[in-house]
Order: C-alpha cells, then sequence, then structure tokens
C-alpha cells in the first residue's frame, strides 16, 4: 500500500513534468526555428551589403594607389626595361600600402599588378616576371570598364585555382587620359570567411561552379556539406544561386545537426560564377529552448519532495492501520483485554467505534466522560455501573484501606456464589423499580459482569473488582468496589 500511495503520486509528477517540458519545449523550438528562417533571408542581405561596402572601400583603396606618383611613373619611362622595373617596384609599394592596418585590410593582398591600356600586365609584385604580357581584358570583364570609362570598380575574379575580391582603378596621365590600370586582389579565404561570420552572427561559406572555396565551418560540417549542395535536393538551387537567382531558406542535416542555410550569388560576381552560404546552427539558435529544462529540474525535484512526503504520509496512515490491524488480530484470537489505541487524528474516530464493537461483543463496558461505565447498545447491556466506582478509594483519590469491611466481605464470598447472588439481586432490584426483567439471562448477565470487572480491574491496576446492587432515583445501578 505504501508503494501504492507513493508511486502513484510520482507517475502524476511525473507525467505532468514531462508533458510540460515535451509541451514548452516543443512550441519553444518551433518558434525559434520559424524565426530563424525569416530572419536568415536578412543576414544573407546583410552579408550582401558588407560585401559591397567591402568592395567599395577596397575599389577606393586602389583608386588612390593608381593617382600615386610611384604608379602614375610607371608610364612616363622611357624604355620597357625601365617600364616593368618601376611597375614591380609600384605593385611592391601598393602592396606594403595594403598591409597597413590604418590603410588597407592589414594582410598581404594575393595578387598587385600593373596593366597598360590593352589591358596586359606590365609587372605584379612578388615576381617581376610571373604574368608579365598576360592580357586579362577577357579574364577579368571589369578591366574592360575600368579602362573604357576611367573609374575604379571591384568584382570577383577566379585566378590560378583562387577565388580573389578585386578592386581594380585606372591609371590617368597628367592629362587626364588612360594609360593604364592597377589592379589588387585578396583571396577570399577561410580567415575572410570566418571574419565575415562573425559580422552576421552565423556561418558563412564560399561556393563556386565546382565545390566550396572557403567556409568558415568545421571540416567536418564542410565535407558534409559539400555533398548536400551538389547533390540532389540542393543542387538545383545551388545552381540557380551561382546563375543569380537566390534560394530560399533550406534544411538540412550536416554531421548529425540540423542547419538552416540560404544561398545567393556574390555580388559583382557573376564572371567568376561565384555564390556564398549563409548557414546557421539550428541548435545553436533555438538553445533558447533549452530553458524548459528547468522543468525537468523542477520535476525531478518534485519527484524527490512526493518521495519523502509520500512515504512521511504513508507511514503516518499505515502504521496505525497495521496496529489496529494486529490489534483485532489478538482481539479474534482470544485477547478480550486488547484495545486499539492509535494516535492519530484521521484513524482515532475508527479506532473508537471498533473498541465499541469489540466491547459489545466481549461484554465489557466503557466508560463515559463522568466515569460510569457503558455499552454501545443501550438495553439491559447497557449495565449501569454506578459512578461510585472510587467507592473504594478515599476523597484523596488513593486507595481504600486493605481491610476495608465492604472490601473484605464482598472478596471473601466465592466466585460462584458472588455471581448468582449479584443476578438475583440485581433481577430483585429490576422488578421492585417496575422494570421487565425477563430479557436477562443470568449467563448473558454473568458473561457481561465478568467482562467490566476485568476491565476496571485492569483499569486500577486492583487484584479484583465486585459490584453490589444499589437503587439511586429508581435507577437500578451495580457499584464496583475495587479490592487490591
Amino acid at each position: 500500500m505504501r508503494l501504492k500511495l507513493i508511486a502513484g503520486n510520482l507517475v502524476i509528477v511525473l507525467l505532468v513534468g514531462l508533458g510540460s517540458y515535451l509541451v514548452v519545449r516543443t512550441q519553444l523550438r518551433a518558434e525559434l526555428s520559424r524565426r530563424l528562417e525569416d530572419r536568415i533571408g536578412d543576414d544573407s542581405e546583410l552579408f550582401a551589403r558588407s560585401w559591397r561596402a567591402d568592395g567599395a572601400r577596397l575599389a577606393d583603396g586602389v583608386g588612390s594607389r593608381a593617382r600615386s606618383n610611384s604608379v602614375r611613373n610607371v608610364f612616363s619611362a622611357l624604355g620597357e626595361a625601365n617600364q616593368r622595373r618601376r611597375a614591380f617596384e609600384a605593385a611592391q609599394d601598393v602592396s606594403k600600402w595594403f598591409q597597413d592596418p590604418a590603410r588597407g585590410r592589414g594582410e598581404r593582398p594575393h595578387i598587385v599588378a600593373v596593366i597598360d591600356e590593352t589591358g596586359r600586365v606590365i609587372a605584379r609584385d612578388t615576381d617581376r616576371n610571373r604574368m608579365y604580357g598576360e592580357p586579362l581584358l577577357s579574364r577579368v570583364p571589369v578591366l574592360r570598364r575600368v579602362l573604357q570609362r576611367g573609374t575604379s570598380r571591384y568584382a570577383v575574379w577566379e585566378h590560378e585555382d583562387k577565388l580573389l575580391q578585386l578592386g581594380v582603378a585606372a591609371v590617368r596621365n597628367d592629362q587626364g587620359g588612360v594609360v593604364g590600370a592597377l589592379l589588387v586582389g585578396y583571396d577570399l579565404s577561410n580567415g575572410f570567411a570566418k571574419q565575415e561570420a562573425r559580422l552576421i552572427g552565423h556561418d558563412l561559406l564560399f561556393v563556386m561552379g565546382e565545390g566550396i572555396y572557403s567556409t568558415s565551418t568545421s571540416v567536418e560540417v564542410r565535407d558534409a556539406l559539400q555533398k548536400a549542395l551538389y547533390a540532389p535536393p540542393l543542387d538545383s538551387g545551388t545552381l540557380a544561386a551561382l546563375q543569380g537567382k537566390p534560394t530560399l531558406p533550406w534544411m538540412t542535416t550536416l554531421a548529425g545537426d540540423e542547419y538552416v542555410g540560404i544561398t545567393a550569388a556574390l555580388p559583382m560576381g557573376r564572371s567568376a560564377e561565384a555564390a556564398y552560404v549563409v548557414l546557421a546552427d539550428q541548435a545553436k539558435h533555438t538553445a533558447l529552448a533549452g530553458v524548459a529544462n528547468v522543468i525537468l529540474w523542477l520535476t525531478l525535484l518534485g519527484i524527490a519532495g512526493v518521495a519523502i512526503y509520500g512515504y512521511i504520509a504513508a507511514n503516518s496512515l499505515m502504521e496505525p492501520i497495521e496496529q489496529m490491524e494486529d490489534d483485532i488480530l489478538a482481539v479474534i484470537n482470544g485477547r478480550g483485554d486488547v484495545r486499539l489505541d492509535v494516535d492519530s487524528a484521521e484513524l482515532g474516530g475508527l479506532s473508537y467505534r471498533v473498541n465499541q464493537l469489540i466491547n459489545l461483543y466481549t461484554g465489557v463496558a466503557e466508560e463515559d466522560e463522568e466515569g460510569r461505565a457503558v455499552t454501545s447498545s443501550g438495553g439491559w447491556e447497557s449495565v449501569s455501573i454506578s459512578s461510585s466506582a472510587s467507592a473504594s478509594r478515599s476523597t484523596s483519590g488513593k486507595p481504600a484501606s486493605p481491610d476495608d469491611p465492604e472490601a473484605l466481605a464482598l472478596a471473601a464470598i466465592p466466585e460462584g456464589e458472588y455471581y448468582a447472588q449479584l443476578y438475583r439481586d440485581y433481577v430483585a432490584a429490576k422488578e421492585a423499580a417496575g422494570e421487565d426483567v425477563s430479557n436477562i439471562p443470568e449467563a448473558r448477565f454473568i458473561e457481561r459482569i465478568k467482562g467490566n470487572a476485568a476491565h476496571l480491574a485492569k483499569k486500577h491496576e486492583a487484584q479484583m473488582v465486585r459490584f453490589k446492587v444499589e437503587t439511586v432515583d429508581k435507577q437500578v445501578n451495580l457499584k464496583p468496589v475495587v479490592i487490591h
């Protein structure tokens, strides 16, 4: 029974706790996932704006260097050798200028090249002979527009297996005519991807037609996304993005985790067929749903509290019941002197009624608040025991003297003769009072009196208790005499 009481409460607490946890967590995750899908499009646009601003800064920086004397002097040199030497030195100077964090990106460009008005390379940094004479008009479409319009622009260029962000600016002579161009390119490396990822709060990847070029993610996520982007169902979206059409937010599982992503073409990158992917770890951005774990902890705390309280409550209920069961079993086995005695407000009334029932069937009287012995039937069985049960005691409440004549006289009568005489005196007193005595069998009367005597003797710790008949105001009572 204890286990049932405790287990029932525990199951209720557990079901309520788990149910609340699942409902709250599911709803929070669903709402956070919906917000993430709505937001990732805005974050993709945020990167596109950052890219344009970064490209514009790069183009402005290249334009500034294109107006420097070291670059302009390249085109006033006499002879090819002098021009190439000045072009190499100018490219080196521009590279150093961009390495200054106060001016450029704080890192060395991947390429700095000085180009003539026909679109051919005069010289580049790091190696004066490398790329010499290479025509770039067809390979770098933005270069043609720069030479035609005399402006500075930014673009994307795939060069020697590198994906570069370019800044290209026209070089003008003293008369304002366009005589060449300055080209500066930065690799879209993993470092650049991580730098931009910190800005938008999501992972960022640059992709090309054949695969992922750079990423801010781990190697495991990159490899998993490589397969996902170039295989159904995401491959069609990747192809569309490379052609200039951004995708809607998509979801996929990478390295065991759920991700939300969006793919879009790099601004000014159509010539290189390059795109970027903004990728969000759904678990990271729905971590707020983890507050629902508090419900689990509270549920565990509630289970512990219910278990402790249930154990205490079950014991407070079951121990008296078990004691009552043992006492009733003792009565069934012949222990007529046993009564239920439980210290429980909840079971005190039941204990009292069971004791009444035992007294009824064993013939033992109960005492009311005035000290009178009564039974529960209300008929002749309710033998009226006089409230002078203290007659054999002194007024101080101490036991009467052992040589009390009344007590000695009653104690001296043999038991059989005493009960027979008491029955005759009781019946005679009842008849004298005008009461019907036809329903008072002697055997039953003696059985009742013996039970009453045993009860009072135990209560008063006496050797025996005997009764004598007395009539007070036409009411026949049995006056107990306690004999020590």
